[in-house]
Parts: C-alpha cells; sequence; structure tokens
C-alpha cells in the first residue's frame, strides 16, 4: 500500500491521519457532513491536506493571519461614484442644462 505524504515535513503520514485525510476526501460532496468531521487543514480551494500530526499541531497552534476586508475597495469606488453622480444631478437641477 502507497502511503500519503506530509506536505509540510514530506514524511509518510501516521495511519490515523492517513484515515483522516481518506475519509475527509471521500465526503468532499457533502459539504454539512464534511463540516462535522473535519480535522485536517485545507488549502485555499477548502480541500483537505495530508499533514501529520506533529505538523497539524504546528498548524494549529499558529495564529491565524488577518485576511483584509475584500471589499472595502469596492465600497469606496462606490461611494465615489455615489457622491459623483449626485453631484452632477444637482449642478443639472440648479444650474440647468448646459448650451
Amino acid at each position: 500500500m502507497k502511503h500519503s505524504l506530509c506536505v509540510c515535513c514530506r514524511r509518510s503520514l501516521e495511519p490515523a491521519q492517513e484515515l483522516r485525510f481518506l475519509v475527509e476526501t471521500a465526503t468532499l460532496d457533502d459539504p454539512a457532513y464534511l463540516a462535522g468531521i473535519r480535522r485536517l487543514p485545507a488549502n485555499r480551494a477548502g480541500r483537505p491536506v495530508p499533514v501529520c500530526s506533529a505538523c497539524q499541531q504546528l498548524v494549529e497552534s499558529a495564529p491565524r493571519p488577518a485576511h483584509p476586508r475584500p471589499h472595502a475597495a469596492r465600497t469606496g469606488v462606490l461611494a465615489t461614484i455615489g457622491l459623483l453622480s449626485v453631484g452632477w444631478l444637482f449642478q443639472t437641477l440648479l444650474l440647468g442644462p448646459r448650451s
């Protein structure tokens, strides 16, 4: 039987960790069930990654990085467009159309 390797240290996984990885990858189609049994860290796509128990403890003990708010820039752009539109509307109503 081919053993999986840890993605962090490239050592062979313990049987319990390999079983966790196999169960989690087999249940990816049922997100509710996967959320209840999830033990392993996941990659950016949400798929579990195989890690040994030592590396898993290191991953769990490390502080999580703060993610910047992705909507802040979009909100600023929309606010700017809104203010320019309101300004244009008031200018048109107060000064009348340009000739």
